[in-house]
């Protein structure tokens, strides 16, 4: 019998190997906010790492998700350190993927093992395909993966745009090994949600999985809202996670592709880019473009969105759904974006924004909108009416909730 039989009202536990706060990544502001209308609807355990004493004061605000939290200690190694290309080199040789093996804990593993013990849960959430190794160990149980990008079309395409031969062999090696655990993931869990039809139909054909569901991409339009204040002529804004790597890989690629090509129509064009951690390679790469900005993590990305003409998605890389799409739509701010950029929503290219995906169509399409003043506001309204009507998170979240009782009592 399951720990709630005959109610709507499951008792569902959580996992999350990220500690949700604060909510500057696109994966934890759709669990962030997924979480904060679930708990309305189900009693939620939720389990994540915490490191103090940076995460401490969050810790408040992780009640507005759950009624149990069960933290688990851990420590992060900082990206593009030593210690991180040392551990780097020793997990090549798994038969995991890196970001499996790097998301995987002994202590973590043991927490849910024991929290399983103690309590009976209807259904088992893993948040995110690459610390699904956690639940090795787990049976018994009704589980649902939510897989908030198709892990395997990523990796594929670091090989598709990796130049030097070195980088090619590590990224088919990483690449195979993704596939294979993809797929086994794929048939272990009860059920899989996806955040695009796209992403939902890749699942199925490449790894025939069964039980995949799909859910839109919610926003919330009235805290991401056309701000008053004066626009920068001629400016441009990117919003980002720097230390994702299709977040550096797009900004470097504007620089190098792009950015030259504008220059020779709009010569005064400057673009700001707003994300946490921006890496010294990137800093370094981008000595040589004074044009361009780099702000890194800020508490509040608005003001930087809103006093911009212009907002760019250059993404070559990626999976999932951009939230940072929806965001500046909802702000009412005309978009130029890659097809990788937006994939999995349902924009129309001249309604909503500008598609392009090479470097001179997309250079001309930003010409075009920072010209084109008429053009730029005929836009900014349609896309923001467009969020504002169809993508709240509490309808997410109720098709989300719609979901998990299907698996759980299936």
């Amino acid at each position: 019998m399951s720990a709630s039989a005959g109610s709507d009202r499951l008792k569902v536990l959580f996992f999350s190997q990220r500690f949700p706060y604060p909510l500057d990544t696109g994966g934890k502001i759709r669990t962030g906010k997924l979480l904060e209308k679930l708990k309305d609807i189900f009693d939620i355990t939720l389990i994540s790492n915490m490191e103090r004493p940076k995460d401490d004061e969050y810790l408040p605000q992780v009640q507005a998700l759950c009624t149990e939290f069960h933290p688990v200690p851990w420590k992060e190694t900082r990206k593009y350190t030593f210690q991180f290309y040392l551990r780097l080199l020793g997990k090549t040789f798994s038969p995991y993927p890196i970001t499996v093996i790097n998301d995987y804990s002994r202590r973590l593993e043991a927490k849910i093992l024991d929290v399983l013990a103690k309590s009976k849960y209807d259904l088992l959430v893993c948040d995110f395909l690459q610390p699904s190794l956690n639940f090795r160990a787990v049976n018994g149980h009704r589980t649902l993966l939510f897989q908030h990008n198709v892990e395997s079309v990523i990796v594929q395409r670091y090989f598709d745009t990796a130049i030097d031969p070195l980088s090619r062999l590590f990224w088919r090696s990483q690449w195979k090994k993704m596939m294979r655990y993809e797929q086994q993931a794929c048939q272990r869990f009860s059920g899989i949600i996806t955040v695009s039809e796209v992403d939902k139909e890749i699942l199925q054909k490449r790894f025939a999985a069964k039980n995949v569901f799909a859910i839109p991409t919610g926003v919330d339009a009235e805290y991401f809202s056309p701000q008053e204040g004066p626009v920068e002529a001629n400016s441009l804004v990117f919003t980002g996670s720097m230390d994702w790597l299709p977040n550096e890989d797009a900004i470097l690629f504007f620089a190098r592709e792009m950015l030259g090509e504008i220059k020779k129509h709009i010569p005064d064009v400057k673009l700001t880019v707003v994300g946490r951690n921006p890496s010294r390679r990137l800093l370094s790469a981008l000595r040589r473009y004074p044009e361009i900005e780099v702000v890194g993590w800020v508490k509040d990305i608005r003001p930087f969105v809103s006093r911009h003409a212009l907002y760019i998605i250059p993404l070559r890389i990626g999976g999932g759904t951009r939230i940072k799409a929806y965001e500046a739509m909802a702000m009412g701010k005309t978009m130029v974006s890659t097809r990788v950029g937006v994939e999995g929503l349902p924009v129309v290219d001249g309604r909503h924004l500008l598609l392009a995906d090479e470097a001179h169509s997309f250079a001309a399409a930003v010409v075009e909108l920072l010209r084109n003043h008429e053009k730029r506001k005929q836009m900014e309204a349609t896309a923001r009416d467009f969020v504002r009507h169809n993508f709240s998170w509490a309808k997410v979240a109720r098709v989300f909730a719609d979901i998990c009782r299907q698996v759980a009592h299936a």
